[in-house]
């Protein structure tokens, strides 16, 4: 059984996750975005979206990027296992500066949400 790690592993999880954010934050923030400044009635939003997409995206770049050889922390040395748990903690807080990004535009153009 061949257990040595696929190289190409990390560099597809982070397009795949990429991508997925990149179309999280088009479905979920700008469109919506785009439909409340044209004052468009039943709208539909979700919060989870909204937090989701970003997060995706922080950490399909860091996929692309460091190409950790390992997707397990554990199996991670220490260094690298820094550096993702860094990017697991800018990645959340880009989540929630976005979701209130998204929550205070929303009660600008004059929406309860």
């Amino acid at each position: 059984m061949n257990t040595q790690p696929h190289p190409n592993r990390p560099i597809l999880m982070g397009a795949i996750s990429f991508a997925l954010g990149i179309g999280l934050i088009y479905y979920f923030i700008w469109r919506v975005l785009e439909a409340m400044a044209m004052k468009q009635d039943n709208l539909t939003y979700s919060y989870k979206g909204v937090g989701i997409g970003p997060f995706l995206v922080v950490f399909g770049l860091y996929l692309l990027i460091v190409r950790p050889p390992s997707l397990k922390p554990a199996e991670m040395s220490t260094r690298q296992r820094v550096v993702y748990w860094v990017m697991v903690g800018v990645s959340l807080v880009l989540s929630i500066s976005t979701f209130l990004w998204f929550k205070h535009r929303a009660i600008e153009l004059g929406y309860d949400v």
